[in-house]
């Protein structure tokens, strides 16, 4: 009786703990169903050991079998006490202590869903989303709280989960849910903080304050502290001060920001040049926010790399003057120093950069931009190894980035995984086949991995996404492979350049892996002197592209005015 009353309670057990949270069911019911079941067990035993189960129906025990019995009492003692011990381990490992354990590890970790729009007015979706990535960057800040990256949160928008669902598939304790009116002068905030494992409100309150840019930023202080509150997450005084901190009075201009910011991680020209109209905007209405002149900056500088035909010297003007405005008005932003470090590179300055990410991570260690860009430069000075925990920590903190899947699989590449690397690179460009960066990177991986009839493939992949002329591309692509295969070395012409639209960003490389010496270094040259964060520049110490001209003394020259020489 107690061995198949343990399989039935576990059957039991199995479908309630299945079933429980696909219809919304509380844990309190779970539990009451397990505390029905042990108060059950002894029951069942003694019910069982009062009674017989004869074909004349249930019947007590005779005295005659209880005499017969008494020779194995203290053996049937022995089985009932072992029995009821493995069921009251079991319940409790199941129910009890792998809860407390899961929750010890993981109380102090928090997943804020998209914002729901409560106005239905599609105008208002850039400030709410604005908003929520503006709080998970402050809550991301807290060192003793895990949260978990924006684009990770972004499938559950409009979900029909539940929250221990969700919870258990972002390895988190807690979820944040949030729903934001924004209507004439007033701003509406309603918040509720729920424990994934008992599916109850932890935390709940409401915010309806006058629509300013103070208020805005104010909420999501108040909101973080008391998210910290909640999780016992403390709180040091850096992270206080830093959580008080209003970075601009201006809502227009947190209002361009918002967009800005969200058109540069789409990371195409047309987007980049966008974001670039914007943040323009944005420091015109507030010459002193920090964060807009970063982004100022980051555009300007992102730009070379996706137009071969942008004015270089413009660009660079107006990035040198957005990183001096930046770190002027609040030198100790996370953001500001990554863009600070990454201008510093383009002159070649490899210590001083790797430095400055080095504190901003120190500030903020799961700061994704800062850890893409420290990999870069721990992988083109050949420090593979710490630059792939950075790479690999960047995609495990949002792992449904493009850009960090991209940025992996680009270090893996530098590092000789070629392997994993093109794998990820495949992967992510089949689940976002619209990242064009992605395209390109995909061409030179293959190219370095000795795939020149893939790369080939890519390469007019790539021509035609970006408006290029296949034809011309096809023809490039030929060279590839009889250089990589018959070591036939071609001549890419202007006419071909111009035709596929390659820049300073890709060129040199080209030019490389189609076995011209001469017209390779002229490239590297150009592209050297031009400090255009050229990452055919970047990548000449560890590229094997250039392994056929690395004897020759004018790269061992570029190498030393560009700070890689041994």
């Amino acid at each position: 009786v107690a061995a198949v009353y343990l399989g039935t309670a576990w059957l039991l057990v199995e479908i309630v703990s299945t079933v429980g949270p696909m219809l919304d069911l509380p844990m309190v019911f779970q539990r009451g169903v397990l505390l029905l079941l042990m108060i059950g067990f002894p029951v069942a035993l003694v019910l069982a050991w009062a009674f017989d189960l004869t074909p004349d129906g249930i019947r007590r025990d005779s005295g005659e079998l209880q005499q017969a019995r008494g020779s194995r009492s203290r053996f049937d003692y022995v089985v009932v006490g072992v029995l009821a011990a493995a069921l009251a381990y079991f319940v409790a490992d199941r129910f009890w202590w792998s809860a407390d354990h899961q929750l010890g590890d993981l109380e102090a970790s928090i997943a804020v869903l998209p914002f729901t729009n409560m106005t239905r007015d599609a105008g208002n979706d850039p400030f709410i989303d604005g908003i929520h990535d503006d709080l998970l960057t402050q809550l991301s800040r807290i060192s003793s709280l895990r949260t978990t990256s924006r684009t990770s949160v972004l499938q559950y928008e409009n979900t029909t989960k539940t929250v221990p669902q969700i919870a258990a598939e972002l390895g988190v304790a807690t979820i944040l849910e949030a729903g934001v009116q924004r209507s004439g002068d007033r701003v509406r905030i309603n918040v509720q903080l729920i424990d994934a494992t008992t599916d109850e409100h932890l935390w709940a309150e409401r915010y309806d304050r006058e629509l300013t840019a103070a208020n805005v930023f104010e909420i999501q202080s108040e909101i973080a502290v008391e998210i910290a509150a909640q999780l016992q997450a403390a709180l040091t005084d850096d992270e206080r001060t830093h959580l008080a901190k209003i970075p601009t009075q201006n809502l227009a201009a947190l209002d361009a920001y918002f967009i800005g910011k969200q058109l540069l991680e789409e990371r195409n020209l047309q987007s980049i040049m966008a974001a670039a109209e914007y943040f323009e905007k944005v420091v015109d209405l507030d010459p002193e926010f920090a964060l807009g002149w970063s982004g100022l900056a980051d555009a300007n500088m992102l730009l070379p790399e996706y137009s071969s035909t942008v004015d270089r010297a413009v660009t660079e003007a107006r990035a040198r003057e957005a990183v001096q405005n930046a770190l002027h008005f609040d030198p100790d932003l996370p953001e500001v120093r990554a863009t600070q470090a990454w201008y510093e590179l383009r002159f070649y300055d490899w210590v001083g950069a790797e430095q400055i990410f080095r504190d901003a991570l120190a500030v903020a260690p799961d700061n994704t931009n800062v850890l893409h860009w420290l990999s870069h430069v721990l992988a083109w000075q050949g420090v593979f190894d710490e630059a792939i925990i950075h790479a690999r920590h960047a995609a495990d903190v949002d792992p449904d980035s493009n850009i960090m899947g991209t940025n992996l699989a680009y270090i893996l590449v530098d590092a000789g995984q070629f392997d994993e690397g093109l794998a990820i690179a495949r992967a992510r460009l089949e689940a976002a086949p619209e990242h064009i960066v992605q395209l390109r990177n995909l061409y030179l991986h293959e190219l370095r991995a000795r795939q020149p009839a893939a790369a080939a493939q890519t390469f007019v992949r790539y021509t035609r996404q970006i408006g290029g002329d296949p034809e011309a591309a096809a023809q490039i692509g030929e060279m590839f492979v009889a250089y990589a295969n018959d070591g036939v070395a071609g001549a890419i012409s202007d006419d071909l350049i111009a035709r596929t639209q390659l820049g300073s960003e890709d060129l040199a490389q080209i030019l490389a892996f189609v076995g011209d010496a001469e017209e390779t270094i002229t490239a590297l040259q150009v592209a050297a002197a031009e400090n255009s964060g050229s990452r055919s520049v970047f990548s000449m110490k560890i590229n094997p592209a250039y392994d056929f001209i690395r004897d020759d003394p004018r790269f061992q020259a570029l190498l030393e005015q560009v700070g890689l020489a041994d």
